[in-house]
């Protein structure tokens, strides 16, 4: 996921008559963010950089290795180009006793729960308001994560979604 200086924009309560302005920056700059949730935990394992690529995928993975020491890791993964580098394939042909990629098809993100995560957190945190630096926006995104990581009861926007769950339980128990 991207996140912008550039305000997300969303549906807001306003006094009746009253316009609600959202300044925004002359110039926007971003930060991607990768992350991994637990399925079972809500546990949110993450890594910020300041592009998509290769290499900081590989970095992002190697975290969530180091989270899950001695645990073999199924991964859901969109098929974004910087997914399917040499570098990263040659990464997890290193690491394939450790972790699985689930690819999902393209252009799917219906499918990804981390998708409605993101979403969560960029209507809830992000959302309306302009961060005066790139440090206050990840400070803010940080806060948003610490307080739903490893609170799986209160991720209902996430998990909540019975029948794609249990489908996508099922074929992970039959791959692990």
């Amino acid at each position: 996921m991207e996140i912008h200086l550039h305000p997300t924009l969303t549906q807001m309560w306003a006094r009746r008559g009253v316009q609600p302005e959202v300044p925004a920056p002359g110039k926007n700059e971003k930060r991607t963010v990768y992350g991994g949730l637990d399925y079972k935990t809500g546990k949110f394992t993450q890594t910020v950089a300041s592009s998509k690529c290769g290499a900081e995928f590989i970095t992002f993975l190697a975290a969530l290795l180091a989270a899950y020491v001695g645990r073999r890791i199924c991964l859901v993964c969109d098929n974004g180009r910087f997914h399917h580098t040499k570098a990263v394939q040659e990464f997890l042909t290193a690491h394939k006793d450790q972790l699985w990629i689930y690819w999902l098809p393209t252009y799917s993100p219906s499918l990804n729960l981390i998708e409605r995560f993101w979403g969560h957190l960029k209507r809830t945190v992000l959302a309306n308001v302009l961060y005066r630096s790139l440090s206050d926006l990840e400070t803010a995104f940080q806060r948003g994560v610490a307080a739903l990581d490893g609170q799986r009861e209160q991720m209902t926007f996430v998990f909540h979604h019975d029948e794609f769950c249990r489908k996508l339980a099922e074929k992970l128990s039959r791959a692990g």
